[in-house]
């Protein structure tokens, strides 16, 4: 039995993502009982685990992450480096619909070692983190996306890329060059240690 949340290394931990998930949702529901849980979904023997925000509303319906316009974006952006949807795992930091809400630190804080144990049980090679508050809670880190996209970093033994994330890539096309120098960063790092 581990002592701490972050214990683990990247060797992978023994127990599964229904076990973390379980629990995720046993204790996230006595704080947050009234919100609406999505958890990750995908290859649970993936090379690449994808993390996000939080679950936005067109991820209601089906009950998974990365749904709508910014879902078919980042099958694009997936299919561009030779990855389908299916062949990766989908999660994000905070596990329940945000609404527009801003995400407190404390929400953040309570979620995000739930996101190291997933990321830990499924062992990928590398992580691709979109976003501000991914990068920030595994890295642990002050610095902003455009700091720290580009080049990867060391998140317990894995490799992570951050990069921008779909929905905001929406809001600003422009940042589309800087998230394809990314992708093209993971996909010669998945072509080097296939």
């Amino acid at each position: 039995m581990q002592n701490s949340l972050f214990e683990e290394n990247a060797q992978g931990s023994e127990e599964t993502v229904d076990e973390i998930n379980q629990e995720t949702l046993e204790k996230g529901k006595q704080l947050f009982p009234d919100r609406f849980f999505i958890f990750g979904t995908g290859n649970l023997k993936a090379d690449v685990v994808i993390v996000g925000e939080s679950p936005g509303a067109p991820d209601a319906d089906s009950e998974k992450p990365f749904m709508g316009p910014v879902g078919d974006l980042l099958v694009r952006i997936l299919a561009s480096i030779g990855l389908k949807r299916e062949e990766v795992y989908l999660t994000n930091v905070v596990k329940f619909i945000s609404q527009g809400d801003e995400l407190t630190p404390e929400i953040i804080r309570f979620f995000t070692p739930y996101l190291v144990r997933e990321i830990l049980a499924i062992r990928p090679k590398i992580v691709i983190s979109l976003g501000n508050t991914p990068t920030k809670a595994l890295l642990n880190t002050k610095k902003s996306i455009t700091q720290m996209r580009g080049e990867f970093h060391d998140f317990q033994g894995i490799k992570l890329m951050p990069t921008f994330n779909p929905a905001y890539l929406l809001r600003d096309p422009t940042r589309k060059r800087e998230v394809w120098e990314d992708m093209k960063a993971v996909r010669a790092f998945l072509a080097e240690n296939d």
